[in-house]
């Protein structure tokens, strides 16, 4: 995966009313493999993903994930997003969201019961209500894909498939620790996609981290669907992330109980657990390693298997 991204402040800098054109242009694509690791876990029987956002793109395995402008006003009280967007950087996050950087798992790096699209056209508003209660919503083409940005365009207005997510969340500080003190509600809507065959849907997920000593980040997420595309009608994850301050290392482990979708996924499938430990080692200040080991006991699409073991190691160089 390589990724070119960055933001430039047109205006407005010192009065805190900043406009900002925000893009992220990324190649993702197999390596000596014709099974990504994003599609491995259904491979395994394991009716979810092992690696999300380690999938490949079409057309040579490039695409367009960010292209947006960014608002500010009231002093950033209000910010305003409009473009070429992924619904996720916005959408039911946490500390430990980030697959680049911390768990792989679908189940913990978002959310399986949250079917949010690909990237693609959409727009997303922010409201700051007090210090430390935010507001969130937005829409966002249902049949968004990064590898066609016009063609999410053309979608966005002919076949009106939209996305719709609101979240309210509390946090100590929301200007400085929304990512590491955060504890929200986020509802979702999705219409029916005609031409992919997916029913809509709807649901509500809750999640609440707290970053205590800046050393320890537990968390406790959930969340429900009715239909809509999701993986999961019922997910519930749980865990802690350490963060090794001397070294800059992080330490994460989860676990998780999921229902799989019986329109989604299949009917009738029994219940599904899953669990994740990396370690990410932190080799300097652009370069990191991260050891990976993942469990999947009673894998929903093969009862005969009682656990699937999956081992992972990632290597990130930020310049």
């Amino acid at each position: 995966m390589f990724r070119f991204f960055g933001a430039w402040d047109a205006f407005g800098r010192e009065s805190g009313n900043t406009g900002t054109r925000v893009y992220k242009i990324e190649n993702r694509r197999d390596l000596g493999t014709s099974t990504p690791a994003q599609d491995l876990g259904f491979e395994l029987s394991d009716a979810g993903i092992t690696a999300a956002a380690f999938g490949n793109y079409r057309n040579e395995g490039w695409g367009l994930t960010n292209l947006f402008w960014r608002q500010s006003l009231g002093e950033g009280r209000f910010t305003a997003v409009a473009g070429i967007v992924d619904a996720t950087d916005y959408l039911d996050a946490y500390g430990l969201v980030r697959p680049w950087l911390h768990f792989t798992n679908l189940t913990f790096s978002t959310n399986a019961s949250i079917p949010a699209p690909n990237q693609g056209l959409g727009a997303v508003l922010g409201v700051r209500a007090t210090d430390r209660i935010y507001v969130i919503a937005g829409v966002a083409d249902a049949n968004g894909e990064a590898v066609d940005p016009l063609g999410s365009v053309d979608t966005f207005f002919d076949d009106s498939e939209y996305f719709k997510h609101l979240e309210v969340g509390f946090s100590s500080s929301v200007s400085e620790r929304i990512f590491l003190d955060n504890v929200h509600v986020t509802l979702w809507h999705v219409d029916e996609r005609t031409n992919a065959g997916v029913l809509d849907g709807w649901g509500v997920a809750v999640s609440g981290a707290w970053f205590f000593g800046d050393r320890w980040m537990p968390f406790v997420r959930a969340g429900y669907a009715d239909d809509g595309g999701a993986l999961y009608q019922g997910s519930v994850s749980w865990g802690v992330g350490y963060y090794v301050a001397e070294r800059r290392d992080v330490i994460g482990v989860g676990l998780n109980w999921s229902r799989p979708s019986d329109t989604a996924v299949a009917p009738g499938l029994d219940d599904q657990y899953t669990a994740e430990l990396f370690y990410r080692i932190q080799l300097s200040q652009s370069l990191a390693i991260t050891p990976d080991i993942q469990l999947i006991i009673d894998p929903a699409l093969n009862p005969d298997d009682d656990s699937i073991f999956v081992a992972g190691l990632r290597m990130r160089l930020a310049l």
